[in-house]
């Protein structure tokens, strides 16, 4: 899968365009470090039945990979909100496989368009 098939190059360059590379560089920044907590808290909340704490997890998690343009995770997020804010802790489960697969290829991704930001 080519990294354009993971980030939205757009939302990127939006991000550019509002505050230049130091803003892109502090948004990818925040990603970075702010969203393992989010699929930490998603992991935890489903292992251990509390379908409400993953619903949060993956609010989040939608939320800011939207900002960063990683649109795969954003979706799947989503989708996983639907599921646990109805009480469907199957459907969930079913799609962290997937969740988890598209948040290390957007990590990667972001961390690569990070190293070829101006210092």
């Amino acid at each position: 899968m080519s990294e354009s098939d993971i980030l939205d190059q757009s939302a990127l360059d939006r991000l550019r365009d509002w505050g230049g590379e130091k803003l892109l560089r502090q948004m990818i920044r925040l990603f970075l470090e702010n969203a393992p907590a989010r699929m930490a808290q998603i992991r935890e909340g489903l292992s251990g039945g509390d379908v409400k704490e993953s619903e949060k997890g993956a609010h989040s998690l939608k939320s800011s990979a939207a900002n960063v343009g990683a649109l795969r995770v954003r979706d799947i997020a989503a989708n996983m909100e639907r599921a646990a804010s109805g009480g469907d802790s199957t459907a969930a489960h079913q799609l962290l496989p997937s969740l988890e697969t598209a948040f290390t290829e957007a990590i990667s991704a972001l961390e690569s368009a990070e190293r070829g930001l101006n210092p």
